[in-house]
């Protein structure tokens, strides 16, 4: 596991296996904010520099995004499909998952209640 540390944003990143997949793990905690949205987005790409576009995104301990971090979430889904890749949310705050309710998701955005939800229908 690697961490990657921004201002009121820790991102834990790791592998999980699913039968010959190797699915990127990445836990965002804290808040996607003004404060470090332009830094985020800066170190986006670094998320598929081993070329593995297979991603479940845990956002069950971010207890607030504003519209960049969505930009940014939403971006990582379009490369991932891009480069035949799939990225699910597996775990969701309450709060964000009331402000993802409000808005027209991209077509096959997909959100579990767990990790182990989003692993098992990867």
């Amino acid at each position: 596991m690697s961490i990657i540390e921004l201002k009121d944003l820790t991102i834990e990143t790791s592998e999980l296996k699913k039968n010959d997949k190797t699915i990127k793990y990445l836990k965002f905690i804290g808040k996607i904010s003004n404060e470090n949205g332009f830094e985020l987005n800066k170190k986006f790409p670094e998320f598929f520099e081993d070329g593995n576009y297979n991603i479940i995104v845990d956002l069950s301990e971010l207890n607030y995004i504003n519209s960049t971090g969505i930009a940014i979430i939403f971006s990582m889904f379009f490369r991932c499909n891009d480069n035949k890749g799939k990225l699910v949310v597996g775990g969701i705050h309450t709060f964000i998952k009331k402000v993802l309710a409000i808005m027209t998701l991209p077509d096959g955005f997909k959100i579990y209640s767990t990790k182990e939800e989003a692993l098992e229908n990867f």
